[in-house]
């Protein structure tokens, strides 16, 4: 069995995580390229984007630019430098991206359900716990700088907060997902499921969904104490790509 506590097994975490980094940032940049032709047509007022999903779409789309501006001062640090404001800014980046996401994935659920009181209400009972459990990671890590290791090293979180997180999230997101396949399949009752998952993009938020398992289990096994902590806001970045998919 590994031990993920030798200096050798940190250090080769470290560059793996370093190179993930950089590669997720290249494909994010490409991705903000090759679609800015969207994003210039609604500035210009060529392509209508209804209020208030107009303003997350935006708010998640810089606030991942700016989640992975602050992965990559981490992972570039060689001097001493404020290691908490590194982490509190990436967090507040990435916290954002996740709860704008969702939440414009939940504005096109309710208009499927043309605004009914009682999807409305539960969907935003559950929105509001999440945006409590999201206010309170914010805070979860502290890190101070490491004369001798050279880096910032982490020395305080809250596993039990993080697990907390990733557990009701991917239940929000599922949750989600059912509510917008059922009021499609009372739409669409002729057509199989995979022509629903099809029709709507709710395929590919189901698989990149399932990208916060691999957090959650590194959590629930305590895997994830061995690691960075800005490692896991990644998973949570796909939900970006959502709302324009």
């Amino acid at each position: 069995m590994v031990d993920w506590k030798t200096s050798k097994e940190i250090k080769a975490e470290g560059i793996a995580f370093t190179k993930v980094v950089y590669v997720l940032f290249g494909i994010y940049i490409w991705e903000i390229c090759t679609t800015g032709g969207f994003e210039l047509s609604v500035f210009l007022g060529r392509r209508k984007l209804a209020w208030p999903l107009v303003l997350f779409f935006f708010l998640c789309r810089y606030s991942m630019l700016f989640a992975f501006i602050g992965l990559i001062i981490f992972v570039n640090i060689s001097t001493k430098i404020d290691c908490n404001a590194v982490y509190t800014f990436t967090f507040i980046a990435g916290n954002l991206t996740i709860l704008s996401a969702s939440t414009s994935l939940m504005i096109r659920t309710m208009t499927l359900w043309e605004w009914e009181r009682r999807a409305v209400l539960s969907m935003l009972a559950l929105s509001f716990g999440k945006c409590a459990i999201l206010i309170g990671t914010i805070m979860t890590v502290q890190a101070s700088w490491d004369y001798q290791a050279g880096a910032c090293i982490v020395v305080r979180t809250n596993h039990i907060l993080l697990n907390l997180n990733y557990a009701y999230t991917m239940s929000f997101d599922f949750f989600i997902l059912v509510m917008t396949l059922f009021v499609l399949r009372k739409r669409f009752r002729h057509e199989d499921l995979s022509g629903l998952l099809r029709r709507d993009g709710l395929v590919y938020f189901l698989i990149t969904s399932t990208c916060n398992t691999i957090p959650a289990l590194e959590n629930v096994t305590n895997l994830a104490q061995y690691h960075h902590p800005p490692v896991l806001l990644i998973p949570h970045l796909h939900d970006q790509f959502s709302p324009s998919i």
